[in-house]
């Protein structure tokens, strides 16, 4: 089952222990991509087939399921499984539902690094608590540096193990965790009933000069629509936009990628958690539960 079509929570989470003394507070982030607009143009001028030619005839089954759509997903998965090491940045707006059931939209900046199988970063700040986190193959680290506390646990495996884990016991994950796993496409295609190729947008790219040209596709699984956008040269995701339709109110999630770098090599330390701050430690329960409070004020709305 995919996870950034889920339900998620977005990053660390020292503990349950860390939010009693007015550390972590829980937030719910949502993994599902989706929907923002299956309509006409995109932004090149690139139209829609079929306001020039009328389309030959297909099955239903084949119509719904655009093979351009699909194979450019499987190229953008293939050159993410593939990579020796990742790095990007991530700026995302996600929805969280408040006590009086209004959604909030809580935005959030993360810095990612992945090696291989085993080894993951994340840093991440904005509206959600600002954590670390570390797994060099063997353990789990998440820490708190405003706090100044962290958590640990012995933890083998792979960084879909972790994925896994974490949702098979909270729920909750990193908001581009489908894009972290070993076989993306797999991941992002079970349940499919739809995908289309819209056409191609230009992007500015989160850093540096000049402008990314991308293929805008939309997919729809089961509760999700969901929209990508994947650079025509480098074959990354540049931009998802979810719409959870499953959901009462229908919230809508949002993630930016850029600052790509891939195959570098990277330092050991990288995934290693070094209390150089002297942080106190707490028990460790969940790895990816955390985020800014829902804002007093909305929760006082009806």
């Amino acid at each position: 089952m995919f996870k950034f079509l889920r339900p998620l929570s977005v990053a660390m989470s020292c503990t349950k222990q860390l939010n009693n003394q007015g550390g972590l507070m829980k937030m719910r982030i949502f993994l599902r991509w989706i929907l923002c607009v299956m309509v006409f143009t995109v932004i090149t001028g690139t139209v829609w087939a079929a306001e020039t030619a009328p389309a030959p005839a297909r099955s239903p089954a084949t119509a719904a399921l655009d093979a351009r759509a699909l194979d450019t997903l499987k190229l953008m998965s293939e050159k993410l499984s593939q990579a020796k090491s990742l790095r990007f940045e991530a700026r995302s707006m996600v929805p969280v539902k408040s006590p009086s059931g209004m959604w909030i939209s809580l935005y959030g900046t993360s810095k990612v690094v992945k090696e291989g199988a085993e080894k993951l970063f994340v840093e991440t700040r904005g509206d959600f608590f600002p954590y670390d986190f570390f797994f060099d193959g063997k353990t789990v680290t998440a820490f708190s540096p405003t706090k100044n506390f962290y958590a640990e646990k012995a933890s083998t495996g792979t960084v879909d193990d972790v994925i896994e884990e974490a949702y098979r016991e909270e729920g909750k994950s990193f908001p581009y965790a489908d894009i972290l796993v070993a076989d993306p496409y797999k991941v992002l295609t079970e349940g499919l009933v739809r995908a289309v190729y819209v056409g191609q947008s230009t992007f500015r790219p989160l850093s540096g000069s000049g402008s990314v040209v991308t293929d805008h596709l939309i997919f729809s699984n089961q509760g999700v629509e969901w929209q990508i956008w994947i650079g025509t040269e480098d074959r990354l995701p540049r931009m998802v936009c979810a719409t959870y339709s499953d959901r009462e109110g229908e919230p809508s999630y949002t993630v930016e990628l850029g600052d790509w770098k891939i195959d570098e090599v990277l330092a050991p330390e990288t995934f290693v958690y070094k209390n150089t701050t002297e942080a106190a430690k707490v028990e460790f329960r969940n790895p990816m539960q955390q985020g800014r409070g829902v804002p007093s004020g909305a929760a006082g709305q009806q």
